[in-house]
């Protein structure tokens, strides 16, 4: 298609094929920015590939240990498991290969966030993720992903190779 051939051209690996492909979106619980994006996220992914964790949890550090990612509540983690590899993306990068994951619209926008350089990408998430709380709140200390097709996609069984088992 022609997202990934402009990926291609663009000199960016291609997603890995969805078919073989597990997702899992590991997000700080109690910021409400993070809740929001893993709720846009949810919506834009009709086919259901992406699980969500919060870093907190007992299930999201095993993953955060299994794709060798610190618990860091300064960025969202994509963990992907893809043909036997399991690799972990984080700040603007593990936002736009999400968003690259999720096909469509969402994809284009993906790979041509992936033309900015990754150091201005980068800074620009850390300045949002450094005044998050401040702008957007928290969730009083609890994760709010009220949408029951977010909950059936949180703490649902991950693969166990994302758990080390």
């Amino acid at each position: 298609n022609h997202h990934q051939s402009l990926a291609r051209l663009l000199g960016m690996p291609p997603p890995a094929r969805p078919a073989s492909r597990t997702l899992v979106t590991l997000i700080d619980g109690d910021c409400a920015l993070c809740s929001g994006y893993a709720r846009l996220v949810s919506w834009a992914d009709t086919r259901g590939l992406v699980y969500f964790e919060t870093q907190q949890s007992a299930v999201g550090k095993q993953v955060l240990r299994r794709a060798r990612q610190p618990l860091d509540l300064s960025t969202i983690v994509l963990v992907e498991h893809a043909n036997g590899e399991i690799t972990g993306w984080t700040k603007s990068t593990a936002v736009l290969r999400m968003f690259q994951a999720l096909g469509g619209a969402w994809s284009v926008v993906g790979v041509l966030g992936m033309v900015v350089p990754k150091v201005i990408r980068d800074a620009i998430y850390t300045f949002i993720a450094k005044h998050r709380i401040k702008i957007f709140g928290t969730n009083g200390g609890r994760c709010k992903l009220p949408d029951a097709v977010i909950r059936k996609r949180i703490s649902r069984a991950l693969p166990k190779e994302l758990l080390g088992e």
